[in-house]
C-alpha cells in the first residue's frame, strides 16, 4: 500500500511522525466493531525460566507456544514450516516440546544456525529468499511465524498463499504486534494488527489470542521504549534484578488487567 511506510529503514523525523500518525489512525479505526478474541493467561512462571533482560513480549510468546502448540497438534513427527525463521531457534523450541520430523525455515537474510547437535530430532533445511516464492518440498503440518508478517510489504498476498503450503489438517500459528503496541514499538515494520484487520486478511475462521496486558505493556514502555529506544540507556542491563522483579510483577498484573495486549497470536486450522 502506498500509505504504508517501513519502520525497518532509517526514517527522517518527518517520516517517523507520518508513520506514527498513519498507523495510529488506521489502528483506531479498525478497533471499532472488531471480532472477539481470548486472553492467554500463562501459568505461574518460575523465575529461573526467564532469560536475563528478556522482554515481556518475547517471554509471553514462548510461553504461549509451549502451552498452545501441543493442544493444537500433539507432539509427534511432522513437517514444520517457519516464515521469517531468523536463526532457526524455533526448531530447538519445538524439539524441547517433543516434536520431531522435518523443519524448513525461510528468511530474506541468512542468520541461520547450522551447528545442530548429533541426534537432533529435526532434519533441518534453510531457504534464503522471498517468502512470496516459498515452495517447500513437502506441504507442512505446522506453520509458524513470530514477528514476521508486519515486515512483509504485501502481507495480504502472502497470507492468502500460505494456505496452499499446508497439508489437510495443518495448522498455522502467527504472532503479530497488536494495534495498541504502536506506542511501545514505535516505528517497527509496516504495520500493527487488530482483530478486525486480522479477519480481513486471514478470513473469518480464526482463533485470535491476546498476548500480554496492562502490566507487560507498562513494563515494556518504561524499560524498553523509553530506556532503550529513546534514552539509549538499557535499564534492563544496568538494573537486572529490578527488571526481573518488575517482569514477574507485570505478569501478575496482566491477570487482573488483560488490556492493551502487546501482540496477537493468530491460529488458522485446515
Amino acid at each position: 500500500m502506498s500509505s504504508e511506510i517501513s519502520g525497518d529503514i532509517r526514517l527522517s523525523p518527518m517520516d517517523r511522525l507520518r508513520y506514527l500518525v498513519r498507523n495510529a489512525a488506521r489502528n483506531i479505526r479498525s478497533f471499532v466493531a472488531g471480532p472477539g478474541s481470548r486472553t492467554f493467561t500463562p501459568d505461574m512462571v518460575r523465575a529461573a525460566t526467564i532469560e536475563a533482560g528478556q522482554s515481556p513480549g518475547r517471554l509471553l510468546t514462548e510461553l504461549f507456544l509451549e502451552s498452545e502448540l501441543p493442544r493444537l497438534s500433539p507432539p509427534r513427527e511432522l513437517n514444520v514450516l517457519e516464515v521469517g525463521c531468523g536463526s532457526g531457534s524455533m526448531a530447538y523450541r519445538l524439539a524441547r516440546i517433543g516434536y520431531r520430523g522435518t523443519y524448513t525455515g525461510i528468511d530474506i537474510n541468512d542468520r541461520f544456525r547450522r551447528d545442530h547437535p548429533a541426534g537432533f530430532p529435526f532434519a533441518v533445511t534453510f531457504i534464503q529468499g522471498d517468502a512470496h516464492g516459498f515452495a517447500p518440498a513437502e506441504k507442512g503440518d505446522l506453520m509458524v511465524s513470530v514477528s514476521t508478517l508486519e515486515h512483509i510489504p504485501a502481507d495480504a498476498t502472502l497470507i492468502g498463499r500460505l494456505a496452499t503450503l499446508l497439508a489437510p489438517g495443518g495448522v498455522e500459528v502467527h504472532v503479530v504486534p497488536s494495534g495498541a503496541s504502536l506506542a511501545i514499538y514505535l516505528w517497527h515494520g509496516f504495520r500493527q494488527y487488530t482483530p478486525k484487520t486480522l479477519v480481513e486478511k486471514f478470513g473469518p475462521r480464526l482463533d485470535i489470542v491476546r498476548l500480554g496486558g496492562l502490566g507487560s505493556y507498562m513494563l515494556h514502555f518504561i524499560f524498553i521504549t523509553i530506556s532503550d529506544l529513546i534514552l539509549r540507556r538499557s535499564w534492563r542491563k544496568h538494573a537486572p534484578k529490578l527488571y526481573h522483579a518488575m517482569l514477574m510483577a507485570a505478569l501478575r498484573l496482566d491477570r487482573a488487567f488483560p488490556f492493551f495486549p502487546s501482540a496477537y497470536a493468530v491460529i488458522r486450522r485446515y
